[in-house]
């Protein structure tokens, strides 16, 4: 299926798209939210093993390299099934509606919102940036929105003009 097929399944017969887009986060200290645990933890426990075997340790004492290289196979392996679901992640934006899409193989997940749900939009400092415009309670720290845009400056005026 090519895209203008999968697009005109999609919408609705009146409605207009104005903006796709997709994921695209860069390894930045500013998207430490997404690499932040991994090279952390790599760095916290190479460094405590390191010291160990400065001040302390012998020739036989390498295997405390080890459990820290192993140690960090877990948040590894949480930011890669992260990218891996960014990677199958789709954004579009319509007169009526925000889509996201998960396009996994023959499946395709796809979530609605209505724009009369939207709050205003928030752009995050994150390297592409990201845009925050669905807030449940801004109480809490969790939103919604599209994530590690390289085009914010095109979908941010789109957002706007629904306020």
């Amino acid at each position: 299926m090519n895209t203008s097929d999968f697009w005109n399944s999609v919408l609705e017969p009146d409605e207009t798209l104005l903006w796709t887009g997709r994921p695209q986060p860069r390894l930045h200290w500013r998207n430490w939210r997404l690499y932040g645990s991994a090279p952390m933890a790599a760095a916290g426990l190479f460094a405590a093993a390191a010291i160990i075997l400065a001040t302390r340790g012998t020739g036989d004492d390498v295997w405390l390299l080890i459990l820290p290289a192993l140690l960090v196979l877990i948040p590894a392996r949480a930011t890669w099934r992260q990218l891996r679901t960014y990677e199958a992640t789709r954004y579009a934006l319509t007169d009526k509606r925000v889509l996201f899409f998960q396009i996994e193989g023959q499946k395709t997940r796809a979530k609605a919102i209505p724009r009369s749900a939207l709050t205003t939009p928030e752009r995050r400092n994150t390297v592409p940036p990201s845009v925050i415009f669905l807030r449940q309670d801004p109480e809490k720290k969790s939103a919604v929105g599209f994530d590690y845009i390289n085009d914010a400056e095109v979908l941010l005026p789109h957002l706007e003009a629904s306020h």
